[in-house]
């Protein structure tokens, strides 16, 4: 079954944490002597980072047959992996970014239609393990992965790199413990909708991204059927608004953010290894902000300094029905997200200056039609509180805009033609609504304007290794 983000967080910890946006990881052997260790030692088999695009029974046979290299320096084992993707994408309504979508551009603004092809989602990533600390218990590990998605120059052929993750790992695993000190995937809402989209329902319901970070696990396996994993991380202050705008200079604080997250797994041996698992999570943080008067806006007529909360609190559930079937959803509310994938991008209101509250959220269910074919269908929604919104964008002629709602319905099919080879066909409906404000007066006067809507078509191929 298709795994967009490891779910099941409540599971050990270990060495590989996965990714919501698709990658396959493998350790192999390379030696008849390695393969004797292995055999020896389940602990040293296959871990493949589940969210690739495969059906169970690929994932099956990839845990038991995978073939390739890995090298070593001194007692470090080193693993590459990746992937080449190639995604075309059709727009009836131009998106933004464009080669992916987060939300649709206003009709007001440019209500075309978009054709893009892609390569810049491809993948580089090596997986290092390292040797057993007997003193601490534990062995060490970690991961380094980029992809091209980063800011180019001049032309979209000529894609940026972009760091995902490099972190490093202590992992024991006979007492469920992990330390990771690096950057990687953020610990509140854990999930994801499994789509072929580059970020798959950000800024659509879908909030978490990556930072720098140290990380705390700890897992407790109280029963068969009953397993807890209890998460804290202190992360990086992320700036998601206004880094480059004039009249505004924002800055972290003195504090980091602090996230936590604890997760149960339930009923893993009376439902014979479908476990549902439930898990809370939240966040909190502040960050500055130094805003400038605004020319011809009275409401915005003096030099403010705010220090502005930044929080969420979150739900996650996986619900496996039978081995091809499950049910996966998160939600979500909280404050200033832009910089966590939340409240369409929007983390702090220009004129108001102070934090926009949001809310959100995402369902979708997984079905493998055959061994080798797989259908996801979703739907995600992130509705910023419209009372917070007068705008985000510097005002022209007194006035300005905001979005005040982001939904997305959607549908793929997934076929994997062999075990390191995949095409995919997805189909998706956006709304993103707008508004629009006149701030020349005192008091800002708010008009809906008209809603934006698009259907998206994306044909993906993608070749792992």
């Amino acid at each position: 079954m298709l795994v967009a983000r490891q779910l099941d967080a409540p599971n050990p910890p270990s060495i590989e944490t996965l990714d919501p946006e698709g990658s396959t990881v493998v350790q192999v052997v390379n030696s008849a002597e390695q393969a004797k260790v292995v055999e020896a030692d389940a602990a040293k088999t296959v871990a493949v980072d589940i969210d690739e695009f495969a059906t169970k029974t690929d994932l099956d046979n990839l845990r038991q047959e995978a073939k390739g290299f890995t090298w070593t320096k001194g007692d470090l084992k080193i693993t590459p992996y990746g992937f080449l993707n190639l995604a075309v994408s059709s727009d009836s309504q131009r998106a933004v970014p464009g080669e992916y979508i987060l939300y649709v551009q206003s009709p007001d603004v440019d209500d075309s239609s978009d054709f893009a092809v892609d390569a810049r989602t491809s993948r580089l990533g090596v997986k290092i393990e390292g040797p057993r600390i007997e003193r601490l218990n534990a062995t060490l590990g970690g991961a380094a992965e980029f992809d091209f998605q980063g800011v180019y120059s001049g032309s979209k052929n000529k894609g940026g790199v972009q760091l995902r993750r490099a972190y490093a790992e202590l992992v024991d695993a006979q007492h469920e413990r992990r330390f990771l000190a690096g950057q990687d995937w953020e610990i509140i809402s854990s999930g994801a909708p499994q789509m072929l989209n580059y970020l798959p329902g950000a800024f659509a319901g879908n909030i978490q991204y990556r930072r720098a970070q140290v990380r705390l696990e700890q897992g407790w396996t109280c029963s068969s059927d009953l397993h807890l994993l209890g998460q804290i991380a202190i992360c990086d202050n992320v700036l998601g608004d206004y880094t480059s705008t004039a009249g505004v200079s924002p800055a972290s604080s003195g504090w980091p953010i602090i996230e936590g997250r604890l997760a149960t797994e339930l009923f893993k041996q009376s439902r014979c290894g479908l476990p549902i698992t439930v898990a809370i999570s939240g966040h909190i943080g502040e960050q500055y902000y130094a805003f400038s008067p605004i020319s011809g806006v009275p409401m915005c007529s003096a030099a403010q300094k705010n220090a502005i909360r930044t929080w969420s609190t979150n739900f996650e559930l996986d619900v496996p029905i039978t081995q091809r079937f499950k049910f996966q959803g998160e939600c979500y509310m909280g404050s200033n997200l832009s910089s966590f994938c939340g409240a369409i991008n929007q983390g702090v209101d220009l004129y108001r200056r102070e934090g926009i509250d949001d809310k959100g959220g995402w369902l979708a269910c997984h079905y493998d039609l055959t061994d080798k074919l797989a259908t996801n269908v979703g739907y995600g929604i992130d509705k910023p509180e419209k009372d917070d919104l007068v705008g985000v964008t510097v005002a022209s002629n007194g006035k300005t805009t905001a979005r005040t709602k982001n939904e997305i319905y959607f549908v793929n099919l997934l076929y994997n033609w062999s075990k390191n080879f995949m095409t995919g066909v997805e189909v998706s409906y956006w709304q993103t609504g707008y508004q629009q404000a006149d701030v020349s007066g005192g008091t800002p006067v708010i008009t809906q304007l008209r809603t934006a809507e698009n259907v998206r078509t994306e044909v993906v191929a993608r070749l792992s290794f």
